[in-house]
């Protein structure tokens, strides 16, 4: 985002804060609050040293790459002491009330006489109407007090449409806007990785599509590179042969992308990044996406990337190493592009 606002003409920063929330949520072990958290931690502790240096590497990667506030923000008294001509909120899911991290500071709440743009934010499929109903008339005071209004799916759209009576429109993450060559930068070149592999990354493990991923694994003999070193260890994904790298970082991610031979994702970053390299890739097929979790499906749609939708029941006979076509996806993320930047330079130009 604060790249993308740049090259229009305009000199951004993101603002260094992060919510208790987040600070709790990043450590590598869970609270020692629960018998569930205390069984989970038991079995993190023996890999507590490769979840520290994740973290570590995460944090070096925001260092040297992001354009961060110089001002550390530690309270929400200090962000409503800072001053800039427009704010953005986005993306990302900065707008799920379910999710640990949650803070209304991300609807900016505390903007106030002040430029205030909302760019491609996600309710995560959570609509606050249902999970958090009895606040329902401070989110939609929240929607209606910005000045420009975009979200990333479709439901989100309605959402914001039935709490506010607003009409958002429904825009690209950010990460689409971005040519290739930027992420080339950030590639790694200190990484021993196989000649090919599979990468996988499916935040949650689901265990069903674990097996339908070794089984590809083995029909063509690929080892399996997999992301997310936390779920990996407290469900056990070890058990499936599926490596971790060595450590985990943006740059990590996106080199294990970039180099793989095949990908399997049920993520929607996963899906962008994919479909950016131009790779083989198949986004697996989950309930979620077809009820309130939109989010991939959006994607998927406006991006004409439904060739690369499939369901995990692994067929024998089924070629998972296609030669995929991107004529309509280039097509489609152009237009997609267009409207995106068109959104962003309007909404900028009131800046006053």
């Amino acid at each position: 985002m604060n790249k993308i606002v740049n090259s229009i003409g305009y000199n951004s920063e993101i603002i260094n804060y992060s919510s208790k929330g987040q600070l709790q949520l990043y450590k590598s072990l869970f609270p020692w609050n629960s018998l569930k958290n205390i069984i989970k931690n038991i079995v993190l502790l023996p890999h507590k040293s490769k979840l520290d240096t994740n973290n570590k590497k995460y944090q070096e990667f925001k260092q040297k790459y992001m354009s961060l506030s110089s001002n550390k923000i530690q309270t929400e008294e200090q962000i409503k002491e800072l001053n800039y001509s427009a704010f953005i909120a986005g993306s990302d899911q900065i707008w799920n009330v379910t999710i640990e991290d949650y803070n209304d500071v991300y609807f900016l709440p505390w903007v106030k006489n002040t430029l205030k743009i909302a760019y491609a934010p996600s309710f995560g499929a959570k609509n606050p109407s249902k999970y958090d109903s009895k606040r329902i008339k401070t989110y939609k005071k929240f929607l209606q007090d910005f000045d420009f209004l975009s979200i990333r799916e479709n439901n989100g759209q309605k959402w914001i449409k039935e709490i506010s009576g607003r009409d958002a429109e429904v825009v690209p993450d950010p990460t689409l806007l971005l040519p290739i060559e930027e992420y080339n930068k950030l590639e790694r070149t200190d990484i021993n990785l196989p000649e090919q592999y599979i990468f996988f990354y499916s935040p949650g493990f689901d265990l069903d599509i674990c097996d339908f991923v070794k089984k590809v694994s083995k029909k063509y003999n690929l080892p399996v590179i997999t992301w997310s070193a936390k779920p990996y260890y407290v469900k056990g994904v070890q058990r499936y042969g599926f490596e971790l790298p060595d450590y985990e970082d943006p740059s990590t991610y996106l080199t294990l992308i970039k180099n793989a031979t095949l990908v399997f994702t049920t993520s929607f970053h996963g899906t962008i990044f994919s479909s950016l390299y131009r790779k083989k890739f198949f986004v697996l097929k989950n309930g979620g996406m077809y009820g309130t979790d939109d989010r991939v499906i959006t994607l998927v749609d406006k991006l004409k990337l439904n060739k690369h939708l499939i369901e995990y029941k692994f067929n024998k006979e089924f070629d998972y190493l296609r030669e995929p076509d991107y004529s309509d996806f280039e097509k489609a993320l152009k237009i997609e592009k267009e409207k995106s930047l068109k959104f962003l330079e309007s909404s900028l130009s009131k800046i006053k």
